[in-house]
Order: C-alpha cells, then sequence, then structure tokens
C-alpha cells in the first residue's frame, strides 16, 4: 500500500473538520481501524457502528490515535481537532477498502459458519499457501474491523486471499460481504451460536450467506450438505457439495479412522480418491478436511499436493490443541462452543485409546449465547453425554448446571458441578494426574476454561482471547503489559541499571508474567531478580543476554518457554524452584558457562535440545524423576538429591 497521509485519507473518506483548530495533514497514517482496542500511534479510527461510539473514540485517543472519523453530530460534541466528521461511517469504510485494493487482483475464499470454520479456514490457508502467494489472516481475524486490516495488507503480488468471516448479530456479515466480492465462499453449518442476537437460525444463515448473494458471478459457493438448512437452500451461484454421509455429493469420506495423533480419512471427489492423514481429533473435523480439499481443487492444486499440505497443518492456541504441559496431558478446544460441538469434544475423547493406565476427564461449562433455549439445551446435551465412555465429567458456572442434573439423572455417577472458579482451580490441582488425559472444552466468556489451564498449569492461554492484546504502560524505567482479567506482565526494561530487581506488582495488582522477549539482546544485564508471583517466563524472554551472571527464579514459577534463556553464555548456575512443571526447547541452549542447574521432581516435560552446548552441566535431581530420565537419555551428567516443597 502506498504511503498514507492524513490530507490523503481525509480526501479518500470525504472527511471535514468541525473544529476551528486543524490537524497537520502530512501526518503519516500508519493503520487505518474500526476496533479503538488496536489503536496506538499512527493510527487513524473510523467510529462503525458496531463498536460504542464513546468508548471508540476516548480509548483510540487514550492510546494515542492520530484521528478519529464520526458522523458529524458526534464530532461537533467534542470540539477537538483529532475528531473530524464522515456523513457515514460505514460508508468511509468502504471507501478506504475500495482505495486499498486498487491494482490488487488476489482471488478472495471466504469462510463462514457456525462452528469448525477457523479449522477449515486454517486447513484452507495451509492448502492454498503452499502453491501460490497468499493473503492470510490470524484464526481469529474474523470481525469487521479485521478485514479492514485484510484490506490493507492486500498486495498486488498476491494471488488469493483466504479470510475467516464471523457474525455476531444481523447483517454483520452482510456489511463486509459487498466489499469482499468473494470468488469463492465457504458455507461449514448453520448451528446456534449467537441465537440471542440473531433469534433464528434462519436469520444467522441470512447473515452468513450474504456472501454468496454479493459474490462474483462466476464464484462457487461450497457447502455442507449433510446441514439441512444449507442444503435446502437457493443459490445464485454454481454449487460445490461435500458431505461425510451422502456419497452423491462432489466430495465425501470414507473410511474415517480415529487414531492418538489425528483422524485419517479417504476423500473421493470426480478427480478421483486419496488418503488423508491429520493432526485433527475427532471425526468431525473431516468436513473441515473435505471443505479444504474442496476448495484446492477448485483452485487447481493436484490432490496429492492437498493431501500432502493437511497433513503438514497444526492447530495451535486454544483451538484443537492436544498438548503436554508438564506431563499432563491437555486436550484445549476453548474459544468457542454450542451444544453440538461440546457433544461431538466429548465422543473424540471417549474413542481416545490410553496407551498406559489413565482416566478420561472431561471439562466443559456454561455455552455462551444461546439465547431463551439455552436450559433446554444444556439439559439436551446432558442426556447425549451420559451414555458416552467417559471416566468423569467436570461441569463448570451457568446453566452447565442444567447439564450436570442432566447426567446424574440418567445414571451418570462420576460428574462434579462447581460455580466458583477457584474450586474448580483448586480440584484440578489435588485430581488429575499425568496419567490421565483431560479435554477442556468451552466458549471465551462466561467457562473461558482457558483461565483455569492458565490458573493451574501457569500457560498463557489468556493471551489469545479476543482483545486481549493488551495496552502497555511505563513505571520505574519498567514496561508492563496490562491485559484482561488483571494480568500483569513485564515486557521491557529502559533504564540503566545492569542488577534487576523486577517490581511485584503494578498499581496493586501482581505481576504474574515475563513477556516474551521482554529482555531479549539486553547485553548489559549483569543479574535479575525475578518476584515470586511470576508463573511464566516467555519465549526468549532472555535471549543473547550474554552478561547475565545470576538469576533468582520465582519460588511460584510453572512454565519455562522456548528460548527463554539461550545463549546466556555468562550463566553458571540455575535452581528451578519446587513446583516447575515445563521447560520448553533451548530454554537454556549455548548457556556454555552453565555448570549446574537443580530441577525439582515436579518437572514432568523438558524439551528438545534444552540444554545443548552446555558441555559443563550437572543437572541435580532426585531419582527416578522425568529429569533423571532425560539426563540419562541426554547423556548429561547428573547429582541425585531428595527434595521437598522447602527445597
Amino acid at each position: 500500500m502506498e504511503l498514507l497521509t492524513l490530507e490523503k485519507l481525509i480526501k479518500i473518506l470525504n472527511a471535514y473538520s468541525v473544529c476551528d483548530q486543524s490537524l497537520d495533514g502530512n501526518i503519516i497514517i500508519e493503520r487505518v481501524l474500526t476496533q479503538s482496542i488496536y489503536a496506538n500511534t499512527g493510527s487513524a479510527v473510523i467510529a462503525a457502528r458496531w463498536y460504542p461510539l464513546d468508548k471508540t473514540v476516548r480509548e483510540a485517543l487514550e492510546k494515542g490515535a492520530c484521528v478519529v472519523f464520526c458522523p458529524e453530530c458526534d464530532a461537533k460534541k467534542y470540539n477537538d481537532p483529532r475528531i473530524m466528521a464522515v456523513k457515514d461511517p460505514m460508508d468511509s469504510v468502504e471507501r478506504f477498502e475500495k482505495w486499498c485494493e486498487k491494482d490488487c487482483t488476489a482471488k478472495r475464499v471466504t469462510i463462514t459458519g457456525s462452528v469448525g470454520k477457523t479449522t477449515t479456514t486454517g486447513l484452507i490457508n495451509t492448502v492454498i499457501s503452499n502453491m501460490y502467494p497468499t493473503l492470510t489472516r490470524h484464526s481469529m481475524s474474523n470481525s469487521h474491523g479485521a478485514i479492514l486490516r485484510g484490506f490493507q495488507d492486500l498486495k498486488p503480488e498476491h494471488e488469493y486471499w483466504v479470510q475467516e468471516v464471523g457474525g455476531v448479530q444481523p447483517h454483520y456479515i452482510e456489511s463486509s460481504a459487498y466489499m469482499l466480492h468473494s470468488d469463492a465462499v465457504v458455507l461449514t453449518n448453520i448451528g446456534v451460536s449467537h441465537l440471542d442476537k440473531y433469534l433464528t437460525q434462519q436469520e444467522i444463515f441470512k447473515d452468513k450467506s450474504s456472501l454468496e448473494r454479493y459474490a462474483k458471478i462466476d464464484s462457487v459457493v461450497i457447502i455442507n450438505a449433510d446441514d439441512p438448512i444449507l442444503k435446502s437452500a437457493q443459490y445464485s451461484h454454481k454449487v460445490i457439495t461435500f458431505s461425510m454421509h451422502d456419497n452423491t455429493a462432489d466430495y465425501y469420506c470414507e473410511n474415517v479412522v480415529p487414531t492418538y495423533k489425528g483422524i485419517e480419512l479417504d476423500v473421493v471427489c470426480p478427480e478421483g480418491r486419496c488418503h488423508v492423514t491429520t493432526n485433527l481429533l475427532g471425526d468431525y473435523n473431516a468436513y473441515n478436511v473435505l471443505a479444504a480439499v474442496a476448495v484446492g481443487k477448485w483452485a487447481g492444486i493436484p490432490l496429492e499436493q492437498i493431501s500432502k499440505s493437511i497433513s503438514l497443518y497444526k492447530p495451535s492456541g486454544m483451538r484443537q490443541n492436544m498438548l503436554n504441559i508438564g506431563g499432563y496431558r491437555l486436550l484445549v478446544d476453548c474459544f468457542n462452543a454450542e451444544p453440538k460441538t461440546v457433544l461431538g469434544s466429548a465422543q473424540t475423547l471417549a474413542q481416545i485409546r490410553l496407551d498406559q493406565p489413565g482416566r478420561k476427564i472431561f471439562i466443559t461449562g456454561h455455552i455462551d449465547k444461546l439465547g431463551e433455549q439455552s436450559i433446554q439445551m444444556h439439559t439436551e446435551l446432558g442426556y447425549q453425554l451420559s451414555e458416552l465412555d467417559i471416566d468423569m465429567m467436570i461441569f463448570y458456572a451457568g446453566d452447565s448446571r442444567y447439564s450436570y442434573e442432566a447426567v446424574k439423572k440418567a445414571g451418570y455417577k462420576n460428574a462434579i458441578y462447581f460455580d466458583k472458579r477457584n474450586e474448580l482451580d483448586e480440584w484440578i490441582r489435588k485430581n488429575i494426574n499425568r496419567n490421565d488425559i483431560t479435554f477442556y472444552k468451552s466458549g471465551q466468556f462466561k467457562a473461558a476454561l482457558v483461565k483455569t489451564i492458565d490458573h493451574v498449569y501457569g500457560t498463557h492461554f489468556q493471551n489469545e482471547q479476543q482483545g486481549n492484546e493488551g495496552i502497555i504502560r511505563l513505571e520505574k524505567n519498567f514496561l508492563f503489559k496490562l491485559r484482561q482479567d488483571d494480568i500483569i506482565e513485564i515486557c521491557g526494561y529502559q533504564g540503566n541499571e545492569t542488577a534487576l530487581k523486577f517490581p511485584s506488582q503494578y498499581n496493586g495488582k501482581n505481576v504474574i508474567r515475563i513477556s516474551a522477549a521482554a529482555f531479549r539482546r539486553k547485553t548489559d544485564i549483569i543479574s535479575v531478580q525475578i518476584p515470586d508471583s511470576v508463573v511464566n517466563i516467555g519465549q526468549e524472554a532472555f535471549y543473547v543476554c550474554t552478561s547475565l551472571k545470576q538469576i533468582t527464579l520465582p519460588q511460584s514459577l510453572k512454565c519455562i518457554h522456548r528460548s527463554a534463556f539461550n545463549f546466556c553464555r555468562n550463566l553458571q548456575t540455575v535452581n528451578l524452584p519446587y513446583g516447575c512443571l515445563h521447560i520448553e526447547m533451548r530454554a537454556f541452549r549455548d548457556c556454555v558457562k552453565l555448570k549446574e542447574i537443580t530441577i525439582p521432581p515436579t518437572v514432568g516435560y523438558i524439551g528438545e535440545d534444552v540444554f545443548g552446548g552446555c558441555d559443563q552441566l550437572v543437572i541435580i535431581c532426585e531419582e527416578n524423576s522425568y529429569a533423571e530420565q532425560y539426563a540419562k537419555e541426554n547423556k548429561i551428567r547428573y547429582r541425585l538429591q531428595t527434595f521437598n516443597k522447602n527445597n
């Protein structure tokens, strides 16, 4: 995108000032947004109708935005030169998007649906981008504001743009569909998410199918033929179908086999058939695979190449992610939930074969945005769950009480309901073992089980929640990142001290994390003392701190992420606290003077090449511990010691 000045942006938007003072037209605009939460110095914000106007204006200016555009009647209230008027903010967004897309000819693939659309988008991204120059977006970039940011990232060299589109209320998707002007539209299903706003499934379909109504004349619509609403609908473009159960569909599957690593299946289509292996757990992911194959073939990619690309796709973050955290086996799928997907997740857990003695534990919670049907849907879900071969089910918060009551009435004995998060957290700490496999399934709002996972295991899944990018504040030379739910991270230092004692609080709230790359290449730091409140040290937090000799780790520490202390060439001793769980790959690689590290028996995972290049190292560990096993397998010298919680 060419250099954008304020003067040029004003002309594009047909904006005008309602204040006696004026701004410098030569100001460079780095980003145009509708979501003020992402604003910073160099941003311009258009106050579109999807977001509260007063909050948008206030937050945008607080975060340093150069200018905010809103309707004239509102702009006049502020009498601020940074607030300019436009006739219609939504029209202004369209004007700017048209300006961004000039000279860009990328074919646009848009994906929407009630559930499964993000995994489908991820698979399509992988398939298309392995063949063509492709604009791909972050897995949660599906809002109206995210699409505006996508237009700004579009370049003439892109041959494809793969864009997920989410809906939260009537006409929300439609407001983007006109400008997206899709070449291919994928409709995954029509469920019950956001019934609180749409009220009926037909209204959900009406908004989501607007992508097809506004698509190019020669575009295609690719639909799930097993969804009754999608199958019975009328379309104005060529229809391509996919199905798990109907072999008359254009793309269907056979021989779906669940494995511990992911499903395998045979895809049958007009061009032939291919075998596909995935890293996706759950039969329902066959739909996502079929949609990706259909898009790949539409884009002219050979079946063999499509299959290979799909096999490379791995879910991440809080979506369908199988993890080993400190030796505890977790399945995390906590971005979105509706009754159908909660049941599908539980069915997936029931199908998994344990490779050692242990329990299958399913933890779920209140399902958001079901409207007036919430109690009924939670109750029906409970009866369905009671039929599954799962050792224990845990329900948390809100209307999940009705699911709990239903499973108990149906005769399922090992179910527990928690109404308070701290009680759920404590139960998990005391009752889940490393031989168990635990599936966490929820949405992001009332239940938000990623909060519990973070509390128990010291992870940072909450960082991936929508709108949780955080804001930066400076105090006493330390940079703090403030996120939702009172999460405080230290993310940098701007002073001259070389012996650093990190503050334990900011504004009365405990510091619990050191951000990724917070002190990366701070080569003058000699010693660091981290407060006991910190549970997580981020990726490359102290990478190439070549003068760092001494570090005092917090007693609450749970996780040390990848390359956290990589290339700290003067670090000599490290004492991990009792209760630490997890050390990721290369965490201490090339710490060439590291002579001794104490690893308590609570550590249940040490990643690949953690101590590569540490030729002088001796690991101090307990007999029969994971650390002793790791030392033996990696031919690292070790010394045995008895540990207790007070070590």
